[in-house]
């Protein structure tokens, strides 16, 4: 409860997430790389990041991944899903270590619906996510391969992990063959520097 305040604190939450409702949210840590939210399945919370970075992405009917948003402390997810009533359209997973606070869909209907800066807060941070969504989408459409594979290391914090580069290849939504002469263009220009499933920017 005392993690929960001062986060409230830190973040000037206290108009948004008010007294009534403190006592009644819950508090979740995640180890990197696990799912919070699975497409087309349920949740029935708003997650507050509060520490961490979180992916948000969907697979393609052709089977690759893309990856659409990248979230950070202090914005949050499942607000389209209270809002609209609908299962979760996209796959949420840590990609460090996060901790969010939750707060229920129920408490929410109880306690905030009338609350005008609660709706401000997600109405702003909705159109955020539509924006970084959108242009996620227009770099992946408009950009080189290159510049798509060091702009997605750049917004991973310089480093990335994978399971293989098949799966990479999916994710970045760049053919298996591009995407390894791209990883050995850059480290034999000494930008970036490879280590099985691990790549960094130098």
């Amino acid at each position: 409860m005392k993690k929960i305040e001062q986060y409230i604190t830190s973040y000037n939450l206290d108009d948004i997430l008010i007294k009534e409702v403190h006592e009644k949210l819950l508090i979740k840590h995640y180890k990197k790389g696990e799912y919070i939210l699975e497409a087309h399945k349920g949740t029935n919370s708003i997650y507050f990041i509060v520490e961490g970075t979180v992916e948000v992405s969907c697979i393609l009917d052709n089977g690759n991944q893309i990856c659409l948003n990248i979230l950070r402390p202090l914005e949050i997810f499942g607000d389209i899903e209270y809002i609209n009533k609908e299962e979760v359209l996209f796959d949420v997973v840590a990609k460090s270590d996060v901790i969010v606070i939750l707060l229920p869909f129920q408490l929410a209907k109880d306690y905030l619906e009338d609350n005008i800066n609660f709706w401000r807060f997600l109405a702003i941070e909705g159109n955020k996510k539509l924006l970084n969504t959108n242009r996620a989408i227009f770099y992946k459409s408009t950009l080189k391969a290159k510049d798509i594979f060091i702009k997605y290391l750049e917004d991973n914090g310089g480093e990335i992990t994978f399971k293989s580069l098949d799966e990479l290849s999916g994710r970045l939504n760049i053919s298996y063959r591009n995407l390894t002469r791209i990883i050995k263009f850059y480290i034999n220009k000494g930008t970036i520097a490879k280590d099985r499933n691990f790549i960094k920017i130098l």
